[in-house]
């Protein structure tokens, strides 16, 4: 089944964004737009008087940077796991060969 487009409004630091998506990636969209949110939130207290670029700047960063990271965690494990699997087949083939 074809993914239909779905039309939405994403609010992100009180400006309106009008997005057209496939409707099965609506939640990762809103999602989004709540990480943003929370993130400028964070900086706006922390460099409080700064101009908004610079917040949304730091913002920025710190999703980047924990997006990197997570996603080097998460293949790290992934990578370790298939080794893991494949040195038990490699064991499993050698034993049966003695």
């Amino acid at each position: 089944m074809e993914d239909r487009e779905l039309g939405i409004n994403l609010i992100i630091d009180g400006v309106s964004y009008p997005l057209i998506i496939k409707a099965s990636e609506e939640p990762y969209y809103r999602q989004a737009a709540r990480l943003v949110n929370n993130t400028l939130s964070l900086y706006k207290e922390l460099f409080t008087g700064e101009d908004g670029v610079k917040v949304m700047t730091m913002a920025a960063l710190d999703i980047a940077f924990n997006s990197i990271k997570n996603t080097g965690e998460s293949n790290s494990v992934e990578v370790m796991s298939k080794i893991n699997e494949l040195t038990r087949l490699v064991d499993s083939t050698l034993s049966t060969k003695e």
